[in-house]
């Protein structure tokens, strides 16, 4: 019984993950538009910078839920911000892998509309993923962290940008 779960379980988990990144495309583009522009541009830059805060949140969340473990009262307040930790750098991961799906379907260029296109791009992503040793142990950790760091870079070019503005 077991087996039947994990049978029906994993194509309807891959089919929700494609159709998350096509929805944050569809609901937020411009902040999945900029992180795909840091993809393009700065494709190292973005992979150095999701390694280097990855590392340091993983680490600061691993902390806090070391604190939640060792403290009576105040558990429930490290917990609070270690979730928030975690919870940041899923939101980002995802706007990352949104701006990878984008553009691997835009290169694909098989796409009648722009929502079919990002389907494809995530298709070929989530694929590209679940491949053996190569894509669970460098494909996937490179993409997240790629990603990470070019929605990272976007969420922060953006307040550069605003309040360059304000100043003029």
């Amino acid at each position: 019984m077991e087996i039947l779960g994990i049978i029906i379980l994993a194509p309807l988990g891959g089919i929700a993950i494609i159709s998350l990144f096509a929805a944050l495309t569809l609901l937020l583009p411009a902040p999945v538009e900029k992180t795909r522009a840091n993809l393009e541009n700065s494709l190292g830059r973005s992979l150095l910078l999701g390694v280097v805060n990855f590392t340091f949140f993983a680490i600061l969340a691993l902390v806090f839920f070391w604190l939640s473990e060792q403290s009576g009262g105040l558990g429930g307040v490290f917990i609070f911000f270690a979730g928030l930790i975690t919870l940041g750098i899923v939101v980002f991961a995802l706007f990352g892998l949104a701006a990878f799906a984008n553009l691997l379907g835009d290169r694909m260029r098989s796409g009648k509309t722009p929502f079919a296109s990002d389907l494809r791009g995530g298709t070929l992503l989530l694929l590209a993923a679940l491949a053996p040793y190569i894509g669970w142990f460098i494909f996937l950790p490179l993409i997240l962290w790629t990603g990470f760091g070019a929605a990272i870079s976007a969420f922060r070019w953006r307040k550069k940008a605003a309040s360059a503005e304000e100043e003029n």
